[in-house]
């Protein structure tokens, strides 16, 4: 493979027909030096800045230590990261509704924010907090995932600035977050749906432990990930199905709900001295470094928990932008849309719901917003919530199942995972994606999950820093990347950009348990152990990876417009595929244990 570089100030790309004032025979020649475990460079004959590089294990090479190439075009798994071009059905409104599952899902669930911090607190937090978590993320996503519009989402953005290691470990804490938190919501339809019918069959609870309650949740789950197997389109458009039925309620909470409101209820704060019973989980009140109990009376580890698990995720809609029509304009618009949703969806219900009743702080449980609809308009519309509460568990499924099953493929489309992972289905999916998360689904569903909210928080939050990371350097070292939507800030505020939504992340952390930081060391140990047993996977030939390429700049100038310097290794991937011509040897064949790179001012990727 030979890089020819094109990002001269206006002078085209060298080649044999255009470029006979230099050696043709340098063209595309490789010194093969050492063991090929390395890149190597030689000098051009030709005299001028090129200097040719090598690396592989098996290169040919004629008696001199020179092997030529043959010019024609060459597709690259690390610049294209698909064997084909595939269709792109993913229109403006699905993958609005696609980031609003990804992140919300309506008001439920937003109980523990009232619980922890009464109405005032409450209030402010889904005002002032969407514009500190959500809005950032959501920008960062729209700028990052249209210059980078792959199924691996934000490990894409990682690996580009700080190499395949944080890239992994990014992915690794996404996904397990994703997918562990993906397995609470068939559990969750169950319940909401017993507790519809247990008015009618009042041994239905005890009937559905154990067993009963085993197969009927991994038979939903199979079910939707059937669903999610048909395609990406389909679950768009039942997602804006799914979506227009479970937000009908709440509209119509607001409207009759609206003429009720006492605004003074608004400024309701914690109560001085809280019952026992104020928090049903014990896990809320395990000890940490700081108490639970701090300014405001409100308690915080709950309360900002609760706001970060219902503001954030907007990243994971970064693993469709390369399946949406128009990764330039629908893309993030989409994600703006999607955004706007998920500040609506909650604020307005919340402030009905706080304003137009009475309900103590101690009175917030889980599914409280069903006993508020009824106050404010009867029975029957809180019959309508639990019912979209239910079917709103259903669509944040297959939001969430599409997005961890398109970053496993994009994972192995990078050469991360084993390239078996990067197969689609007949459909355009990633069939053993699916199939992994669907395992994991049922295998989890035993478990109580109301506990692990914070050990998720955590995981989600380190590979969301290193998103936020990622960002700032690409700002720096990746300016000619093209960007089709483009944060209105300069490069240099970007560290500022980031500033705030990092820091609260950082009381986040300082908030947790101490069960907390043990349960996360142990998931960033296993994080080590699946990186080595990879490693060796790959090495040992145990299973088949597309290749990963690193490029090592070894010429005399510094790798213009990238912050390279002699002798750094950097991934060779889409960031500068705009400013090298590529071509091959063998025919056309690229060996992937052959990579051959030339350069006329260093530039490379």
């Amino acid at each position: 493979m030979v890089a020819e570089d094109t990002h001269n100030s206006g002078s085209p790309a060298p080649t044999r027909a255009g470029n006979a004032a230099s050696s043709a025979t340098s063209v595309g020649q490789c010194a093969q030096q050492g063991n090929g475990d390395n890149l190597h460079a030689s000098p051009s004959p030709a005299g001028d800045d090129q200097a040719v590089f090598c690396i592989g294990d098996d290169a040919d090479v004629d008696n001199d230590g020179q092997r030529p190439y043959s010019e024609s075009e060459l597709h690259l798994p690390h610049l294209s990261h698909q064997s084909q071009p595939q269709p792109k059905h993913l229109s403006l409104v699905p993958l609005a509704i696609l980031t609003f599952y990804n992140v919300s899902g309506g008001p439920f669930g937003i109980e523990a924010t009232v619980r922890a911090g009464g109405n005032f607190y409450a209030l402010l937090g889904f005002v002032v907090l969407p514009l500190v978590w959500s809005v950032p993320e959501a920008a960062i996503t729209a700028e990052l995932g249209s210059a980078y519009p792959e199924a691996s989402g934000g490990v894409a953005w990682v690996e580009e600035a700080f190499g395949p290691k944080a890239g992994l470990m990014a992915g690794y804490l996404g996904w397990v977050a994703g997918a562990t938190d993906n397995a609470i919501y068939p559990v969750l339809f169950l319940e909401y749906v017993t507790s519809v019918l247990a008015s009618t069959t009042h041994d239905l609870e005890k009937e559905l432990h154990g067993v009963h309650r085993f197969l009927i949740v991994s038979g939903t789950a199979i079910v939707l990930a059937g669903v999610n197997y048909l395609g990406l389109e389909i679950v768009g458009t039942a997602s804006v199905v799914v979506a227009i039925l479970a937000m009908s309620p709440f509209v119509i909470m607001c409207l009759l709900g609206l003429p009720q409101i006492d605004p003074g209820k608004w400024l309701q704060r914690p109560v001085d001295e809280p019952p026992e019973d104020l928090f049903d989980d014990d896990a809320e009140l395990l000890p940490g470094p700081l108490p639970l109990r701090g300014v405001g009376g409100v308690f915080w580890r709950g309360f900002l928990n609760n706001l970060f698990w219902n503001l954030n995720s907007f990243d994971s809609a970064a693993s469709f932008a390369g399946e949406v029509s128009d990764v330039s304009t629908t893309f993030p618009r989409g994600i703006f849309l999607g955004t706007i949703l998920v500040v609506v969806g909650y604020l307005l219900p919340l402030l009905v719901a706080t304003g137009a009743t009475d309900s103590a702080q101690e009175e917030w449980v889980d599914g409280h917003m069903a006993t508020v609809a009824v106050q404010i308009a009867g029975p029957w519309l809180g019959g309508w919530v639990v019912f979209s509460a239910g079917i709103s568990n259903l669509a944040l499924f297959e939001a969430e199942m599409s997005a961890d099953a398109w970053q496993l493929m994009g994972m192995a489309e990078r050469g991360y995972l084993p390239k078996v992972l990067a197969t689609r289905s007949k459909f355009n999916t990633p069939k053993y994606g699916i199939a992994i998360g669907l395992v994991v689904i049922i295998a989890m569903s035993v478990a109580d999950f109301s506990q692990l909210v914070e050990m998720l928080n955590f995981n989600y939050a380190l590979s969301l820093l290193l998103e936020y990371a990622a960002f700032v350097k690409l700002r720096f070292t990746h300016r000619d990347v093209p960007r089709p939507y483009r944060i209105p800030i300069p490069d240099w505020a970007s560290p500022l950009f980031v500033l705030i939504p990092c820091g609260m992340i950082v009381v986040l952390f300082t908030l947790a348990s101490w069960i907390t930081y043990i349960f996360v060391a142990a998931v960033l140990a296993l994080g080590v152990v699946v990186y080595v047993l990879l490693d060796v996977a790959r090495r040992r030939n145990w299973c088949e990876f597309r290749p990963q390429t690193y490029c090592k700049i070894a010429t005399i100038d510094d790798a213009a417009g990238s912050g390279l310097v002699d002798g750094d290794e950097a991934p060779c991937t889409a960031s500068l595929a705009s400013e090298i011509q590529m071509t091959s040897q063998d025919d056309g064949r690229c060996h992937d244990d052959e990579i051959f790179l030339e350069t006329s001012n260093g530039v490379m990727s």
